[in-house]
């Protein structure tokens, strides 16, 4: 599972990295292409569609936009490019009704220069898609049509920065509705994604008003703006190459952890196997639905796999005893965080940061939890994710002790517990996941938790 949340601002190739996306995602990118058009006919109303800058202005920046848009970079927990070093001196030199095209155009070009030599596995005809991503260039041509096109100089310097303005107000919106449709994104994860890239950009600004400002020395200085792009590459480049190694070392560990879990399942058939990938899966979704970004996801991917690793210290007789445990069984089956944490610490790396969430999985939110008493953001995020998934999963599992129940007794009891055992934030992303699945409405039920064992989130 790709775990990288994929924001939905602009100048992203979204589909390669896009997890949460529908199966109609083609469709969807075309529609707000179509609509983006439909958008400049009508700037082609009330916008001015003169003048144009000189050809020979015109084409080196855009050449260089084309470059810019093929350059992709992660930022934050999506992927943007330099595109702002071309865009700032296109204010300048294209008529804002056409403006939204020329960037539009760029993108396409830049997209299938990338589909063609980088991503080859993608078809080139695919890049057309790339032009609803330049919704953001309608903000910058509304604020050009209302202030008028400024000159390359220090004085207007205020201007450029309303311009800048509007094109990352038009980002938002863009972002907060494609994200949502397209890639099932939360408006606040929409929103964030368009202030790490509006943040970026910022910094890009300056770089693309002295390339606008070269422009007036001479037309080919536009291509002064190309060692920049060209080093975001590099960088790039080398980015990927570490990243690429972190994955096979990611891939060890993942090896390593997708044997403890088969030792589990073999060991205690609930305790790993279907239940421990169950809760991955569940916990993973959750995770995803409160923005986690990538390393976080990774921690709770191990941490909700290896949760009950512990209970492998944990006797057979008791936890397949089918009647009440005796306190003294309650004593050896609350140890097993602690040794969870024990038996991953001894394998250290990202396993060793995931024993820290095992050990904290059975820690209540109002404090009355074990091994430690934690409360509230004393408990890492991750293991309130678990606790909560863990206990779902727990009550709609048959045990030795009981029959699964309901998915509408499970969801009501997450409720009741909101609060107490459990973070409501987290109760409240979980119950969207699992509306997303089809469960049962909870406020649809009035089922109760009821069980021989005085804990539910024992699994």
């Amino acid at each position: 599972m790709d775990q990288r949340a994929i924001p939905p601002a602009h100048h992203r190739r979204r589909r390669d990295f896009a997890p949460g996306a529908t199966r109609g995602f083609d469709l969807v990118e075309a529609g707000f292409a179509l609509a983006l058009i439909a958008v400049v006919g009508v700037l082609l109303l009330v916008a001015p569609t003169e003048p144009w800058g000189p050809v020979g202005q015109i084409v080196p920046v855009f050449i260089v936009a084309c470059l810019a848009s093929s350059v992709n970079f992660q930022v934050g927990q999506g992927w943007s490019t330099p595109m702002q070093v071309a865009q700032v001196p296109l204010w300048l030199l294209v008529p804002p009704a056409f403006l939204p095209l020329v960037v539009a155009a760029s993108m396409i070009v830049g997209s299938a220069v990338s589909n063609l030599f980088v991503d080859r596995h993608k078809p080139v005809r695919q890049a057309l898609l790339a032009a609803g991503d330049a919704w953001h260039a309608v903000g910058a041509a509304v604020m050009l049509t209302l202030l008028g096109v400024p000159k390359a100089e220090v004085a207007a310097a205020g201007t450029f920065l309303l311009i800048f303005g509007g094109q990352v107000v038009a980002d938002a919106l863009y972002a907060v509705l494609h994200g949502p449709i397209a890639l099932r994104l939360s408006f606040r994860q929409a929103l964030l994604s368009t202030l790490w890239i509006a943040t970026v950009d910022l910094a890009l600004l300056p770089i693309g008003f002295l390339g606008a400002y070269a422009l007036s020395v001479a037309p080919l200085m536009a291509f002064s703006l190309v060692p920049v792009v060209f080093l975001f590459a590099e960088f790039s480049r080398e980015r990927d190459a570490r990243l690429s190694q972190a994955m096979e070392l990611s891939s060890a560990y993942r090896g390593t952890a997708a044997l403890m879990a088969q030792v589990m399942e073999d060991d205690h058939e609930y305790t790993g196997g279907e239940h421990a990938q169950g809760v991955v899966e569940l916990a993973l979704e959750v995770g995803a639905r409160l923005g986690l970004d990538p390393g976080s996801l990774r921690d709770l991917e191990f941490g909700a796999l290896l949760h009950d690793v512990g209970k492998l210290h944990v006797p057979n007789e008791i936890l397949n005893k089918p009647g009440r445990l005796s306190e003294d069984e309650w004593v050896v089956v609350r140890r097993h965080p602690e040794l969870g944490q024990e038996m991953l610490d001894r394998v250290g790396g990202v396993l060793g940061d995931a024993g820290r969430i095992v050990r904290a999985h059975h820690e209540r939110y109002d404090g009355t939890g074990y091994p430690d008493g934690l409360s509230r953001q004393e408990i890492p995020l991750a293991a309130r994710i678990i606790t909560a998934c863990d206990s779902y999963n727990a009550m709609t599992t048959d045990r030795a002790y009981r029959r699964a129940l309901e998915p509408a007794v499970a969801i009501a009891e997450l409720e009741r517990c909101s609060g107490t055992q459990f973070d409501p934030s987290v109760v409240r992303a979980l119950l969207w996941v699992l509306e997303e699945r089809g469960a049962v409405d909870a406020r649809k039920t009035g089922g109760r938790w009821s069980s021989t064992k005085s804990d539910p989130a024992v699994a």
